[in-house]
């Protein structure tokens, strides 16, 4: 049985009369993150955003061959974005992938936002002389997560491979109507890396999206926190509720530790004296 050219899911033709759902998001969706996966790189993760897939290596810093005065002064930031054959519904042949100038570029505008996104949280100063190369693979693309998971993969990434940073930048990406909202945050300086969306919308709308995008940005953020520590399975939500728990009885063990040092303290006074 030959396979058909096109296969075609039934649920893009499907029409939403509500269009105030187009600017809801689930928050319980499958979040699943990973680091050190590739042992050649100096740092490498691994992402599932919804159905996106992405995996990420960092190379570097090592020396750079560029003579530019901009190298000397400080680190390149290369990036590098492909797609896998099987990343969409469309399959494609990798005999024809070199000969496909789409393609190309929308990889290139990928890897132009990438750096956007990141350069403002990289101290750069302090690799000169040098360059980064970010390697992105695209597994499997859902059509709303690419941009935030290719830029949540190279920040775990980044963080894998030691690369100081004035902050995590964490982006999540909203959909409206036909058009995607895509926003980078860096939560510890509360300032915006980032900001895509190629679609109309009053100022008041642009506000609630930006306040909405921000506070899954937030929940993302422990996600990635819980990453360094915890490698599962499990909603942001349950990922917050994991963190607070955690920080709960760190409170318990916290004051737990100082009873025990004021008691020794006391004993040490009480002995002192009695020598005295």
């Amino acid at each position: 049985m030959e396979q058909p050219d096109e296969c075609f899911d039934p649920l893009q033709f499907a029409v939403d009369l509500d269009l105030t759902k187009s600017t809801k998001i689930n928050p319980d969706e499958k979040v699943y993150i990973s680091k050190s996966l590739i042992n050649q790189a100096n740092g490498s993760s691994y992402i599932e955003l919804s159905s996106t897939k992405v995996t990420c290596a960092i190379y570097g810093p090592r020396e750079t061959s560029s003579s530019s005065d901009e190298s000397y002064s400080k680190c390149l930031l290369e990036t590098s974005i492909k797609f896998s054959p099987f990343a969409r519904q469309k399959r494609v042949d990798p005999l024809l992938i070199q000969y496909d100038n789409d393609e190309d570029c929308e990889e290139a505008e990928l890897c132009s936002r990438l750096e956007e996104a990141l350069l403002p949280c990289i101290l750069l100063h302090k690799y000169p002389k040098s360059q980064i190369d970010i390697i992105i693979d695209v597994i499997e693309d859902d059509g709303q997560h690419l941009l935030s998971a290719i830029i949540l993969s190279a920040t775990v990434a980044l963080i894998d491979a030691c690369i100081e940073l004035y902050d995590t930048v964490v982006a999540k990406s909203l959909k409206v109507n036909n058009s995607l909202f895509t926003l980078g945050y860096m939560p510890n300086l509360a300032q915006v890396s980032c900001l895509f969306f190629d679609g109309e919308a009053t100022p008041n709308e642009l506000d609630l999206l930006t306040d909405e995008a921000v506070k899954q940005c937030q929940v993302l953020h422990k996600a990635i926190l819980s990453c360094l520590f915890f490698d599962g399975e499990a909603t942001p939500n349950e990922l917050d509720l994991l963190t607070d728990e955690a920080v709960k009885q760190c409170q318990v063990l916290h004051k737990a530790i100082c009873k025990v040092v004021i008691n020794d303290l006391k004993s040490a006074v009480a002995l002192n004296r009695k020598t005295i």
